[in-house]
């Protein structure tokens, strides 16, 4: 459980508006829209000479557009902002010129097509790079947006050189190859890369130095020596003591790897001997290591990743320093902190929150510890009325040590609470953070507890709870679903006699079996956007079963989600008079801009919990 401060409104009360971040007085429900409408401001990143900040902030149009700020005169320019497009990643290229990509193209506008652009900081001298793919995205989504991270370049992505140029992988039927594009020409220069390569590093000069991929279902590396590439690894793809090359920097590899441990961890490789070497760089019991190297020009500076909440440790005794003075004057948060590379300012980037504060945007400076107030994501929402967060492990039936994350309504009556059981839309994925979380705050904030829980099979917590095998009391991710359920009621939260189970995507398929295997458990499910089969399984046909209550959400307009599928499920259960609601959305680009489909299906989920497992008393 982690302390935090109640109220963020002191810290801001010479640059900013305090009243924005007060503790509102409990007058009411928090409107629905203020948990689902768009960030205001959702990103930021500082220039390699620290003398401007780049931020992605929502126009006047709903549009989400790039500007930057000069550090030192507080001037802010729109250098992209378009009419019928978003500014999904964006990144710097270099002291004076910067990289994004656009999405969500309504081709009444004046963008033309989803690509990477470069752009001067002034805005001048823009071209398109590279062309990319619209992803697809379901009714249900809010803005899946980060800042680019540069050092490494992954299948279909990027890495930037010194002298502001882009790297992208390009793969032939017969050969692989990496193309060096200028931003400014578009002039573009190619390097024969090992065949099937997936994944390039880029050393500190520029230069291509590991790659590697799949091939024969054998993983390889490769470290590229002159014009040539000699092989540093090999071992069969799905052994789970293989490593992912992190970062090339200072003549060393750095890579992930389990090791022979339950958890992964980072190390170093030795690329001459082929081996890794102990003891581990970064390691975390009970979390695996999943992050990014944080890098200045040529020096290795820290490691960020998750552990129940955004963790950052530092190799550069100067930062380490600057971490500890910025978690003094801003206690209880997490605080992640940038510097440029070569920065010649006393500015900080500080990107901080809590499990009851959205992300704020901050420029902090070293020397006089001012600070100025660059954005928030959600600065009409009271944070005195938003609920805690915590992360806890429980018991299984087995004795299987389970995470969940765990979040109780604030000024909602006394417990037990009814409680929703909330689902990852990627059920292999870890579930829930300690930060602040649209959907767990909006239930929350109508009186229910919220459990995330993270059951075996999912990631980010060590080999054996991604693989955890039966052991004879017939244990699986629904049962551990179930026994969370049991956890929370004996813990005092939960009323076992009002819990519904609800989720997205493969989340949503397990609310739905969960509703039909763990009867007892739950009295409703809500899904949307689920696919009810997998690999051609019949599976989905069981599903015809339920009895309980039902509610199906589906968008028409993506293919990528199986509304037959959904809609064969509705009319089964209709028949046979089991109680069932049906949403069906077709998304349509002003969507994006409004949530307006987001925001009709957690209304219609709030008025379903309402009517099945009730509010509790106050």
């Amino acid at each position: 459980m982690r302390l935090l401060v109640a109220s963020l409104c002191s810290l801001f009360l010479a640059n900013s508006q305090p009243q924005a971040y007060a503790a509102a007085a409990d007058t009411g429900p928090v409107p629905l829209e203020q948990f689902f409408q768009r960030p205001q401001t959702s990103g930021a990143t500082i220039s390699p000479d620290g003398r401007y900040v780049a931020l992605r902030r929502l126009s006047a149009s709903g549009r989400l557009m790039l500007v930057v700020l000069d550090v030192n005169s507080k001037e802010l320019k729109p250098v992209a902002n378009f009419r019928n497009a978003d500014i999904d990643q964006f990144f710097w290229l270099g002291d004076g010129r910067l990289c994004f990509l656009t999405v969500n193209i309504d081709h009444d506008g004046d963008s033309g097509k989803s690509a990477y652009y470069a752009v001067d900081r002034d805005g001048q001298n823009r071209i398109m790079l590279h062309e990319a793919v619209d992803p697809l995205r379901s009714f249900a989504d809010g803005d899946r947006l980060g800042v680019a991270y540069q050092q490494t370049l992954g299948y279909g992505g990027f890495a930037t050189t010194p002298a502001e140029e882009l790297y992208v992988v390009v793969h032939y039927p017969d050969t692989t190859e990496l193309a060096r594009m200028s931003t400014r020409t578009g002039r573009i220069h190619n390097f024969r890369l090992p065949h099937n390569t997936e994944r390039v590093l880029i050393d500190a000069d520029g230069q291509p130095r590991v790659a590697s991929g799949l091939r024969n279902q054998q993983r390889y590396s490769y470290l590229r020596e002159g014009d040539s590439w000699r092989e540093i690894a090999s071992y069969p793809g799905d052994n789970p003591d293989g490593f992912w090359p992190l970062l090339y920097a200072g003549e060393r590899l750095y890579v992930r790897s389990r090791n022979g441990h339950d958890e992964a961890a980072v190390y170093r490789y030795d690329a001459s001997q082929k081996k890794i070497v102990e003891p581990a760089l970064v390691s975390a019991p009970g979390f695996d290591t999943d992050g990014y190297f944080l890098v200045g020009d040529r020096d290795l500076l820290g490691y960020r990743f998750n552990t129940d909440a955004e963790t950052t440790v530092w190799f550069d005794a100067g930062m380490n320093a600057l971490q500890q003075q910025v978690d003094q004057q801003f206690p209880g948060m997490v605080n992640l902190i940038a510097r440029g590379s070569h920065s010649a300012t006393p500015y900080v980037l500080v990107e901080t929150h809590s499990d009851i504060q959205s992300r704020v945007y901050m420029l902090y400076n070293s020397q006089t510890r001012e600070v100025y107030l660059l954005g928030s994501a959600h600065p009409d929402l009271p944070i005195g009325r938003m609920a805690n967060v915590s992360m806890e492990r429980f018991a299984a039936r087995d004795g299987r040590q389970i995470p969940v994350f765990i979040t109780l309504p604030r000024n909602a009556g006394k417990a037990p609470y009814p409680t929703v059981v909330l689902n990852d839309s990627n059920m292999h994925r870890r579930n829930g953070m300690w930060d602040w979380q649209a959907e767990a705050q909006f239930l929350a904030a109508r009186g229910y507890a919220v459990l995330q829980v993270s059951p075996r099979g999912s990631g980010g917590f060590g080999l054996q709870h991604t693989h955890a095998k039966q052991q004879g009391q017939n244990a699986d991710p629904l049962t551990d679903l179930a026994d969370a359920v049991q956890w929370a009621a004996r813990q005092g939260h939960t009323d076992p006699a009002r819990v519904c189970i609800a989720g997205g995507g493969s989340g949503g398929y397990a609310a739905l079996q969960s509703l039909r295997d763990q009867p007892d458990r739950y009295q409703c499910a809500i899904s949307w956007s689920a696919l009810l089969s997998r690999e051609g399984s019949a599976d989905s046909a069981r599903l015809n079963d339920l009895r309980k209550p039902v509610l199906l959400a589906y968008d028409k307009g993506q293919h990528r989600l199986d509304y037959q599928q959904g809609r064969k499920l509705y009319e089964t259960l209709q028949a046979q008079q089991t109680p069932v609601q049906w949403l069906e959305y077709e998304s349509k680009i002003d969507d994006w801009k409004t949530q307006q489909p987001r925001i009709d299906l957690w209304r219609q989920i709030e008025a379903f919990l309402a009517k099945y497992i009730g509010q509790p008393a106050h």
